[in-house]
């Protein structure tokens, strides 16, 4: 369960699709990365959020293995931690460059009715009707990039809510003493921002792996 804007749920239909989709083809590149020798292998693509850059891809993988349960099952209910909002907001991240990898092959080009069956555009515009409870039509603007990144920020706002990790980073090196006010004043644990993943061996990251694409084949993509 993810406590959202709408209150505690789980996500269905085209938001655990897209979810699902973000997720697989992330899990797809950190499963790649772990494999080999660890001493070499790459640390995964950076999506400019440093509470989810700065882990392995192992603690990666692990980060969203829990972040995925808890979004699509009544299984699990997060503490609150900033990694937790930090990978929420790195899925929709992933989710936006590959809208504006579609974007720059000319895929943006139409209105919403008649963009390509399987896109991610198409998806993107499926979870906005979702949420909006109606349809959903994109018109055409100079700079398809800032427009699409809105819409995607948009949905993620709706699941995520006010991402509290964003405020108390900006002042938390200066202002120790206002962290542990805005923290109490949030009913946020005071070590919302300590929290990390733990360091996996191989199998256990293959396990992980494993147990995190059957969840997604679960809920209809396979990762």
């Amino acid at each position: 369960m993810w406590l959202t804007v709408d209150g505690e749920r789980c996500l269905r239909g085209a938001e655990s699709r897209l979810l699902c989709r973000a997720v697989a083809s992330m899990l797809s590149e950190l499963a790649a990365d772990t494999e080999g020798d660890p001493e070499t292998h790459d640390f995964g693509r950076d999506y400019g959020i440093d509470w989810f850059d700065q882990w392995d891809p192992e603690q990666r993988i692990w980060l969203l293995e829990q972040v995925t349960t808890a979004l699509l099952t009544e299984r699990v209910t997060l503490r609150p931690a900033a990694m937790w909002e930090a990978t929420v907001d790195v899925i929709f991240q992933h989710v936006f460059e590959a809208v504006g990898q579609e974007i720059d092959q000319g895929m943006a080009d139409e209105r919403s009715a008649r963009v390509e069956d399987g896109s991610w555009i198409q998806d993107v515009i499926l979870v906005l009707q979702q949420q909006r409870c109606r349809a959903i039509c994109v018109g055409e603007v100079a700079d398809k990039k800032t427009q699409w990144r809105r819409l995607v920020m948009q949905i993620s706002d709706r699941i995520l809510g006010f991402a509290a990790y964003h405020v108390i980073e900006s002042y938390r090196d200066e202002q120790a003493s206002k962290v542990a006010v805005y923290l109490q004043q949030k009913g946020l644990p005071p070590d919302f921002l300590e929290q990390m993943p733990p360091v996996l061996g191989p199998a256990e990251t293959h396990r992980l792996t494993q147990r995190l694409r059957t969840l997604l084949e679960q809920f209809g993509h396979e990762g």
